[in-house]
């Protein structure tokens, strides 16, 4: 039923796909463009120091992790890349952040508060996955009528990979991403959201838990906003603040799979 040329075409497709490329973005490409962009990956992946040491057999997402915690640990950053790229190839963007990166991050946090991982070691790791959470899949696009959700973290809230991985999160979904980064005041989030008429805001909320200035700063942002503005609050810290602001226009995610439950809805 098909002809050589086509077999080829999907075999190619099939590849890319299985690196972490959306297949809306790349089916579009002329059969010379996906050569050329496998060519491309494939040339990377061989040139990289680290890949000889990422070659090792992994069989699936808790290798990946383990991999990267042992990486971490002898101050190899290359290694920790090379794994995220690799479990990227292997369980696709979607898999490597929920199955990969969410239990990697837990991990670097429990051993850095119990000992087991040195404050250089998380240096380590957290910069590598800030770098992958933070750069488009290769190869992506964004259709010219895509929403935009601005993305950060609100004052007196310093940590941001939950917000990275709204971002990767969302990229994915098709949405288009200003990222604000961490420590910023709600008036300058507000200002972002209605000047790029953006159709949504996330908050990261970590640490503290329970905080009353945090709170107050939900509950600002909310009322800032224009109405039609959807707004999603989510991290570790998240489930604290809607048990005290249930009355708020707010969609909460405990998760990232709650996260990307409510980016769905908001684009329907």
């Amino acid at each position: 039923m098909y002809c050589d040329d086509e077999v080829s075409r999907l075999t190619i497709l099939r590849e890319l796909t299985e690196r972490g490329y959306r297949i809306g973005n790349v089916a579009k490409l002329t059969t010379l463009a996906l050569q050329e962009l496998l060519q491309k990956e494939q040339t990377q992946g061989a040139a990289s120091p680290a890949a000889a040491k990422a070659e090792e057999e992994i069989e699936g997402p808790k290798q990946f992790v383990s991999g990267c915690i042992d990486a971490a640990k002898k101050y190899e950053p290359d290694r920790v890349r090379q794994l995220l790229i690799r479990a990227r190839m292997s369980l696709g963007q979607r898999g490597m952040l929920h199955q990969v990166i969410c239990p990697l991050i837990a991990e670097i946090g429990t051993g850095w508060q119990e000992g087991h991982l040195r404050m250089g070691h998380e240096h380590v790791a957290t910069a590598v996955i800030r770098e992958v959470l933070l750069a488009p899949v290769p190869g992506s696009t964004l259709a010219t009528n895509a929403p935009e959700i601005v993305v950060g973290t609100p004052v007196g809230e310093i940590h941001e990979l939950g917000a990275m991985l709204v971002v990767s999160s969302a990229r994915d979904l098709g949405w288009r991403v200003t990222y604000l980064g961490p420590n910023l005041p709600v008036e300058e989030i507000a200002a972002c959201v209605k000047s790029r008429n953006a159709a949504a805001v996330a908050l990261s909320v970590v640490y503290p838990e329970g905080c009353p200035v945090i709170e107050e700063k939900i509950r600002r942002l909310r009322e800032l906003l224009p109405e039609p503005v959807a707004m999603i609050v989510g991290g570790r810290a998240a489930a604290g603040y809607h048990e005290k602001l249930p009355d708020l226009k707010i969609q909460w995610a405990s998760c990232l799979h709650d996260l990307d439950k409510a980016l769905m809805k908001i684009r329907r």
